[in-house]
C-alpha cells in the first residue's frame, strides 16, 4: 500500500511574546522535506519560526440576529495579568475560558494559567509535550488541555507564582472546576464567523505577529500593514479578542501604519496592565496582515463547558486531545473502504467503577457537512469489537456542523459493567470535506526533533469499515507507516456515577463479600453511613433485613435484575 502521511491541522507555532517557532511535520518527514525553502534555524530569543504552510482550517458561522456595529464583553473578563515564562497561549485561552464561564453563569473569578503550563512539560515517561515549562508553547497544547478535563482549577487554588515543583508535589492532583465540551476552530478570515463567535459565546482565542513599531502606544492601537513576512519572520502571540469596532478610527493606528478603513477588534493582552494606555486592552485593526495568519494555527471559540465532581467520570484513551486529523482513509485507500463511504472509528473503555451511565459523546473532527453516527458496541470474547452492526446500540445521529470538538448529548444510558466499544462512525457526504477524526499522534520538527509523543497502545482503538474485520489501530500504524508509536482516537464519554444496589463496600461491583457486611449489619456487629443504608436496601422499604440480602445473593446468580442509583 501506497505510504501516506495525514494533513496535520496542527499549523504549529510557539506562541509567546519573544515566541519561538518551529516547522511542523507528521511522522518523519520534517517541515524543511515539504518545502525545501525553509531550512531549519537556530532559536533565537526575538525571532518566531512558526510552522509552515499547511491548510487553512475553520468554520463559518452565521449569526442568528444582525450583529451592531460594536460589541464588547469586557464586563465578563478578569483583570489583566501579567504572564510569566512565554506563556502567552496559557493566559490567553484561559481568559476565554474564563469569558464563557462568567457568562454561563458557572464562575466568575480566574482560572490557573501556570497549572495549564506545567501540566504541558514532557513526562518522567518521556511522552506528551517535549518542552520545559520556560519554553514557549503551541496553540494545541491548551485546546487538549480544556477538552481533557485536565483543567482548569481555579486560580485560588493554583496561584500565577507557583512554581513547577508545587505542581509536582501536589498541584497535578487539584481538582479540575470545569472543562470545555466543545470548541470550534473558526474561519476567522471572515470578520462575521469571529463576531459570531464573541456575541455567542463570549471570546476567541486569536493569534498574530507583534513589532512594536506598528504599535500605537498612546492609543492602544495596532497595525501591522506590511506584506510579506516569511515563516522565519513572524513573532507569534496570542491574545483574547472579546469585542469588536466597526467605526474604531484609523486615526489611531501609527501614522506611517495606517489601515485603508476604520474598524478594530478589542483585544485583552497578557503583559500586565501598563502595557498599554487602557489598562492591557488593545486594538488590532481588521486589516492587520497576520492576525488570524493560518501559520498561527487555528483561532477557536470555546461553546460548550462541562462541570464535573465526584459523580462525573470522562472516559478517554489521551489526554492531549487532537495533534493531526486522522485522514488516511481517503483518496490513497478509499476504495478499501465499502461504498458506502463510511468508517466507524472506536475507543474501547472499561466501564468496570461504577461511572457507566452515558451522558454525553465527545470527539473531534475536520469532516464538516458529514454524517456521524455514535454507538455503544460490545466485545467478543478476544476484546475485539463487534463487526455486526446488528449488536450495536445506536446513541445518537446527526451532521458534523463545525470543524472541532463536538459534543453530543444522549438518552442516558446504563452500559453493563466491564469494557465496551464507544463508535463514531463518519460518513462522507456529496458536500463534506471527508471522514476524519482527531488523533493524538506523534510530532516532529525540522532537523527530526520530536515536539510531542503520545503514550498509545494496542487495544485501546480500532477502525472498522477499512476490510472485513475490525483493525487493532496500533497494527495499522505498523502496517501502513512500520509506525511502532501511533497514537489514539480523540473519542471521549461523559458518564454519570452509578452505583448498584448492594455494593456497600463501593468497590464497583457486588459480591459474597457486600452479602456478609449487610449481615454483619443486620447483626448490629458493623454500623453503615446513611449511603451504605439505602445500598443495602434493595427492596425500598427503608428497612435493611433479610430479604435484603437473599435478593441481592439472586443477583449474584443471576436470577434478580441488579437495581442502580444514578448521581
Amino acid at each position: 500500500m501506497k505510504k501516506r502521511f495525514c494533513a496535520i491541522i496542527l499549523a504549529i507555532t510557539l506562541l509567546a511574546s519573544c515566541a519561538v517557532g518551529a516547522s511542523a511535520a507528521r511522522q518523519d518527514i520534517t517541515a524543511v522535506e515539504r518545502h525545501p525553502d525553509l531550512a531549519p534555524t537556530e532559536r533565537q530569543a526575538d525571532l518566531g519560526i512558526v510552522a509552515a504552510d499547511y491548510p487553512q482550517v475553520g468554520t463559518d458561522l452565521e449569526p442568528d440576529e444582525a450583529l451592531p456595529s460594536s460589541y464588547s464583553n469586557r464586563e465578563l473578563a478578569t483583570p489583566v495579568r501579567n504572564q510569566r515564562f512565554n506563556t502567552c497561549w496559557a493566559y490567553a485561552s484561559t481568559s476565554v475560558m474564563e469569558i464563557a464561564a462568567n457568562k454561563a453563569g458557572i464562575f466568575t473569578g480566574q482560572f490557573s494559567p501556570m497549572h495549564m503550563n506545567y501540566w504541558a512539560v514532557k513526562r518522567d515517561d518521556e511522552t506528551g509535550w517535549q518542552r520545559t515549562y520556560y519554553d514557549a508553547g503551541y496553540p494545541y497544547i491548551a485546546m487538549g488541555y480544556l477538552t481533557s478535563y485536565s483543567g482548569v482549577v481555579k486560580e485560588e487554588d493554583f496561584p500565577q507564582n507557583m512554581e513547577y515543583e508545587d505542581y509536582q508535589t501536589g498541584g497535578k492532583n487539584l481538582p479540575v472546576f470545569v472543562g470545555a465540551s466543545s470548541l470550534i476552530y473558526l474561519k476567522a478570515d471572515d470578520r462575521d464567523t469571529v463576531k459570531t463567535a464573541v456575541y455567542n459565546y463570549g471570546a476567541a482565542v486569536g493569534n498574530f505577529s507583534y513589532e512594536s513599531q506598528y504599535y500605537n502606544y498612546n492609543t492602544g492601537a495596532y497595525c501591522c500593514d506590511f506584506e510579506g513576512l516569511t515563516t522565519a519572520q513572524l513573532r507569534g502571540h496570542a491574545i483574547t479578542i472579546l469585542g469588536w469596532d466597526d467605526d474604531y478610527s484609523r486615526e489611531n493606528f501609527n501614522e506611517d501604519h495606517r489601515p485603508d478603513a476604520d474598524g478594530a477588534w478589542l483585544c485583552k493582552n497578557s503583559w500586565g496592565e501598563g502595557w498599554s494606555a487602557d489598562g492591557g486592552y488593545f486594538w488590532i485593526s481588521y486589516e492587520d496582515q497576520y492576525l488570524f495568519d493560518k501559520r498561527f494555527g487555528p483561532s477557536y471559540t470555546i461553546a460548550g463547558l462541562e462541570q464535573f465532581d465526584e459523580n462525573n467520570r470522562l472516559y478517554q484513551n489521551e489526554e492531549y486531545g487532537a495533534t493531526c486529523e486522522f485522514d488516511y482513509i481517503t483518496e490513497d485507500i478509499s476504495s478499501l473502504v465499502n461504498a458506502n463511504k463510511e468508517v466507524t472509528y472506536v475507543n474501547v473503555f472499561d466501564f468496570s467503577k461504577g461511572f457507566n451511565e452515558l451522558d454525553k459523546i465527545v470527539f473531534e473532527s475536520t469532516s464538516s457537512g458529514s454524517e456521524y453516527t455514535l454507538s455503544l458496541i460490545p466485545l467478543d470474547k478476544d476484546g475485539v469489537p463487534v463487526n455486526d452492526k446488528a449488536q450495536w446500540t445506536t446513541l445518537g445521529t446527526g451532521t458534523i456542523d463545525y470543524q472541532g470538538y463536538l459534543c453530543i448529548d444522549i438518552d442516558n444510558l446504563t452500559v453493563p459493567r466491564g469494557r465496551a466499544g464507544i463508535g463514531v462512525t463518519v460518513k462522507q457526504t456529496e458536500n463534506s470535506t471527508g471522514m476524519s477524526i482527531g488523533a493524538c499522534e506523534w510530532l516532529t520538527v525540522g532537523g527530526g526533533r520530536s515536539i510531542f509523543l503520545p503514550n498509545a497502545k494496542k487495544g485501546d482503538c480500532y477502525i472498522i469499515g477499512y476490510d472485513s474485520r475490525p483493525r487493532d489501530l496500533m497494527d495499522l500504524y505498523y502496517l501502513w507507516f512500520e509506525d511502532t508509536i501511533g497514537g489514539t482516537f480523540v473519542i471521549k464519554a461523559i458518564t454519570n456515577k452509578v452505583d448498584v444496589i448492594g455494593d456497600v463496600d463501593l468497590d464497583g461491583e457486588v459480591s459474597i463479600l457486600d452479602v456478609t457486611k449487610i449481615q454483619r449489619r443486620i447483626a448490629d456487629i458493623d454500623t453503615f453511613s446513611e449511603y451504605q443504608e439505602k445500598l443495602a436496601d434493595y427492596d425500598a422499604d427503608a428497612v435493611v433485613s433479610i430479604l435484603d440480602c437473599t435478593k441481592i445473593q439472586r443477583v449474584l446468580v443471576g436470577i434478580e435484575e441488579p437495581l442502580y442509583i444514578v448521581w
